[in-house]
């Protein structure tokens, strides 16, 4: 009897002995968002092709990312920066610029810009266009066009 107290008094000491630390893994996980939105001003599709313009506000380019890598914005037109008459092959050429910056639509490829290293975004950045304008006795009547695509993606 007196073996079994002490092996039960021993069992209580290493048992409390254990229970004096204790660990809690806490944990969550952020998922990766990115997401571009395009707002036109009204003017982006009146455009007056008679009048010449410099830096005319068409609209405006919403990025949002969280990557932990960055993010990247791939510009292109459809039109390689040419409004084409639609139903013809008559054109205007035009130059855009994306925050300020210049947009080179000459390519299929059209320009990308890097937003390099893990932050997160949530900015607007306008878009502008410039042109000549061509009185209308130079132009075949009809509706002159071109689609600007702007793609998001994490670096």
């Amino acid at each position: 009897m007196k073996k079994l107290v002490t092996l039960l008094a021993l069992t209580t000491v290493f048992s409390s002995q254990a229970s004096l630390q204790g660990q809690l893994a806490l944990q969550g996980v952020v998922t990766k968002k990115l997401s571009i939105e395009v707002t036109a001003n009204p003017v982006a599709s009146s455009l007056d092709l008679v009048q010449s313009q410099s830096n005319l506000l068409v609209g405006s380019v919403r990025e949002k990312s969280n990557s932990n890598t960055g993010y990247k914005v791939k510009v292109a037109s459809s039109n390689l920066g040419k409004l084409v008459r639609g139903g013809g092959t008559e054109s205007i050429n035009y130059s855009l610029k994306y925050d300020g910056n210049a947009v080179d639509l000459s390519t299929v490829a059209g320009q990308t810009f890097n937003n390099a290293g893990a932050q997160v975004v949530n900015t607007v950045k306008d878009v502008t266009i410039s042109y000549t304008g061509t009185p209308e006795e130079s132009l075949v009547e009809g509706t002159y066009s071109d689609t600007v695509t702007f793609d998001i993606s994490a670096i």
